[in-house]
């Protein structure tokens, strides 16, 4: 085993460079056996879409068009799946082809002092260095250094440098180790952007602050003097101390708790001490220049641990994008359950709504009703007095009935809780567009992209079925026209009565009467029977209606609740697959460490957060005979280790709640057991978590394979 603290000889580096050489065969080959595993989760894929399309017929989901959706929805998230494998397999094999050498890649904004690096460790005059504000680099160019492969890039987030970037991060997949480099000035938040795009990545990094000052046009500048005689000043003046501060602080906004350490630098110094017309403040120069610190951390850890970056570079070709999927499924998957919840609400909602609505409306109409015919029934005794003596009242009721325009009247308070539903539900769909299109809009980082899973402009013609059911209440209801046949029958009675009476004045005493009771008894039946055809509609339309409304939003909540499932089962296979390869990682430490390989059967998994943490999960009875810190420095981006010692036969709620005070977590958990218990959601109320929080959340949902939802 190489000596982690002795200062590195040429020939030592030159056997650490072999073993990387032999590492390359090794990476290549462990992780072909992990590309194998991703492409078994991905083929589970199909067989996990055809489950939730069963699971939605089973809730007897028959729109074809909904179960199309989520079909089309999964087999999205497949085919991005099956794309990216692809890619890494293309990826994996372009790495195997590249030279054998160890990679060091230059990472850094342009004019950071990249092509200056490149000529100063290849010895070069300047011809590649910039001048002023311009580009220099714009294609990706290799060179060897010390038996190994530098890789210079186009320098990030130039002024419309997207072709540029994108050959940067291309690049930086096939790294051993970066170089990710700054310079004097302003550091800016896109920066520390990068560098948490590199460690998600999982890469090594070193950092490097180059302070760049002008040496003016020769030794005898009294610039180059003034640089000489005060090195330290100008350090001072440069303000490097706050630079790098400033650095972390942009760098803390998304990595809380995150800090990196900056190698110092002054590339431009060390460049002239190598060119001729500078021979005299060689010396001088190399000294100010602090390169040799540079040149060693390098040289120290490729020797240290050039053979695990090697192996790991190949891994984290698989893992990287692998992870990022993972919690995008998890996350799709929540929203998913969250769309589920919300329909949930609203069909309780809306239930509640229809409960007091039918019961004020069905007597609000029965009153209307009532209080229509009562007009006619009120104006009986002046149309009696009017026309008692005629011998034919037919036209005369039909025009008296027509005043009070009962059949128009009637049928606007009807159609009125048509449009009443109408609006209920129209606010409905638009509140759960509103409400879906926001809870929706995340940002991610993989080609998953964003998606919308209902369309609710759909929803709102479901609302407008209504309008062709029935309208025509008046119609239905009022078709037999009781008025009108109270009133034919008016003239048999008048025809009936006048032979039968023996005096004018019994006459029209005992003919006002007769019509009287007859008009209203006809009218009262008229009555009634308007409100039982107004209540037979009002169940078969008003009533159906709703039901439909609650039916449909209720299975496209089941449909969600099924794709959320859907989603999270791909989620835990890929989680499965994220521990394999991190145990791998650990294997390869292990080995390097003389650890006997055996001790890896005492750990019962490993979860990760690449370049943040890492949790190493044992047997409650057990211990590993290793050091944090030694562990810790072969990982290459101060990851911080937790050895969790947990009982593996406790029963999986007690398990969870162990876990969640281990990593301080007070709130009391919901856990449930999902999808036929094959899936276990726990759900954690509370807001505001911290990254490190998050983190700790993350461990815990790998470590036991289950779906953590923040509520």
């Amino acid at each position: 085993m190489f000596n982690l603290f002795k200062k590195v000889e040429p020939n030592s580096l030159e056997a650490a460079l072999k073993a990387c050489q032999a590492a390359n065969k090794q990476g290549y080959t462990e992780a072909l056996i992990y590309l194998d595993e991703l492409h078994d989760s991905i083929s589970q894929a199909t067989e996990i879409i055809r489950d939730c399309i069963d699971g939605m017929k089973r809730f007897h989901i028959n729109d074809a068009s909904l179960i199309n959706n989520i079909r089309t929805q999964l087999q999205t998230v497949q085919t991005e799946f099956e794309n990216s494998y692809h890619d890494t397999q293309s990826n994996l094999n372009i790495k195997r082809k590249m030279s054998d050498k160890f990679n060091i890649t230059l990472f850094g904004k342009t004019k950071a002092g990249k092509s200056t690096l490149m000529e100063i460790l290849t010895h070069g005059d300047g011809s590649h260095m910039g001048k002023g504000g311009q580009r220099t680099t714009r294609d990706v160019r290799s060179y060897e250094w010390k038996g190994m492969s530098v890789t210079d890039i186009p320098g990030i987030d130039a002024y419309g440098g997207q072709e540029d970037d994108a050959k940067a991060e291309e690049a930086a997949v096939y790294a051993d180790l970066i170089l990710f480099m700054i310079t004097a000035g302003q550091p800016e938040g896109t920066e520390a952007d990068w560098m948490v795009k590199l460690k998600k990545m999982d890469k090594p990094i070193l950092c490097i602050c180059n302070y760049k000052q002008s040496l003016g046009e020769g030794v005898d500048d009294f610039r180059l003097k003034r640089l000489l005689s005060n090195p330290q000043k100008l350090e001072e003046r440069m303000n490097i101390k706050e630079l790098v501060n400033q650095f972390n602080i942009f760098l803390h906004e998304q990595l809380p708790n995150e800090h990196v350490d900056f190698l110092i630098t002054h590339l431009l110094a060390k460049f002239c001490s190598q060119q001729p017309e500078y021979a005299s403040k060689s010396a001088e120069l190399e000294k100010v220049s602090r390169f040799s610190n540079v040149e060693q951390s390098i040289i120290n850890e490729v020797y240290t641990n050039g053979v695990l970056h090697r192996k790991k570079c190949y891994l984290s070709i698989i893992d990287a994008p692998l992870y990022q999927q993972m919690n995008q499924l998890f996350a799709f998957s929540a929203e998913a359950y969250s769309q589920f919840r919300v329909i949930q609400d609203k069909v309780s909602l809306f239930n509640d709504w229809c409960v007091s609505f039918n019961k004020n409306q069905k007597e609000r109409i029965q009153g209307v009703v009532t209080q229509e015919y009562n007009k006619v029934r009120n104006s009986i005794p002046g149309f009696v007095e009017r026309h008692l003596e005629d011998d034919d009242v037919n036209n005369a009721w039909k025009n008296h009935c027509a005043q009070f325009n009962t059949h128009n009247n009637i049928e606007k308070s009807v159609n009125s809780v048509k449009d009443k539903l109408e609006e209920k539900i129209n606010d409905i769909f638009s509140e759960l567009k509103t409400e879906m299109n926001f809870s929706l809009k995340w940002k991610v980082d993989t080609g998953l992209g964003n998606y919308q899973f209902i369309n609710w402009k759909r929803g709102m013609k479901w609302a407008g079925a209504i309008g062709s059911a029935g309208l025509t209440i008046a119609a239905v209801a009022l078709s037999s026209g009781p008025l009108g046949w109270a009133a034919l029958s008016v003239t048999a009675i008048f025809g009936f009565f006048t032979w039968l009476c023996d005096s004018r004045e019994d006459k029209l005493r005992e003919r006002r009467a007769k019509l009287s009771k007859k008009l209203n008894e006809r009218i009262d039946k008229a009555e009634n029977q308007a409100k039982e055809k107004i209540t037979k509609w009002y169940e078969r339309n008003i009533e159906v209606q709703e039901e439909q409304i609650t039916k449909r939003l209720s299975l496209v909540g089941r449909s969600m609740l099924s794709l959320s499932s859907g989603e999270r089962q791909l989620a835990i296979g890929y989680s499965k697959n994220h521990r394999n390869i991190t145990k791998m990682m650990i294997a390869n430490i292990f080995y390097l460490m003389n650890i006997p390989i055996s001790e890896l059967d005492r750990i019962i998994c490993v979860a990760r957060v690449p370049g943040r943490r890492i949790a190493i999960v044992i047997d409650g009875r057990d211990n590993l005979p290793l050091k944090i810190s030694e562990l810790a420095s072969h990982l290459g981006n101060n990851e911080t280790i937790s050895i969790i010692k947990l009982d593996p036969h406790r029963k999986l709620e007690s398990q969870i709640v162990f876990l969640l005070i281990y990593f301080g977590f007070k709130n009391k958990p919901l856990i449930k057991k999902v999808n036929n218990e094959t899936q276990t959601v726990v759900y954690l109320y509370g807001n505001g978590y911290k990254q490190t929080e998050l983190d700790s959340l993350d461990l815990i949902q790998q470590i036991l394979n289950v779906h953590i939802i923040l509520k």
